[in-house]
């Protein structure tokens, strides 16, 4: 499944649109590599590091404007780091490629789109209506 970041709706928080693109494109980057028989575990590894830092990037924001439904949001962030790692241990024991090729081409693109349109939908509303009280 090759992702197009324009595909899908932008967000009130622009470092979440941006870094929402970075992640679009590292999914395609690591879904190319797969298919072409170019796969380096580097490639998936890039893609659990954006992650980890995003993910934290938005947590930091949720903590720091007292979001209500952080630990929901928080739970699920984790929820899908602990998918990421878990595959990635399994490549690193077994090299298949099957089981990491399935998570970049459906099931991480599913998440995605489910998960941008509704918690990150609601948190950035949060941020964006708590940036303007502050400004």
């Amino acid at each position: 499944m090759v992702m197009v970041f324009w595909d899908y709706p932008s967000l009130a928080i622009g470092f979440m649109n941006d870094e929402h693109a970075t992640f679009v494109d590292l999914i395609n980057e690591a879904g190319d590599a797969l298919t072409m028989g170019r796969f380096s575990v580097q490639h998936f590894k890039r893609l659990v590091q954006h992650c980890q830092e995003h993910f934290a990037h938005e947590e930091r924001e949720m903590q720091r404007t007292q979001f209500r439904h952080f630990q929901a949001h928080k739970h699920e962030h984790d929820r899908v780091l602990t998918e990421m790692l878990a595959l990635l241990a399994n490549y690193e024991q077994d090299e298949s490629v099957g089981p990491l090729l399935d998570y970049v081409q459906d099931t991480l693109p599913d998440w995605f789109v489910r998960h941008l349109n509704s918690m990150d939908r609601v948190t950035a509303g949060h941020l964006a209506r708590h940036s303007a009280a502050t400004a």
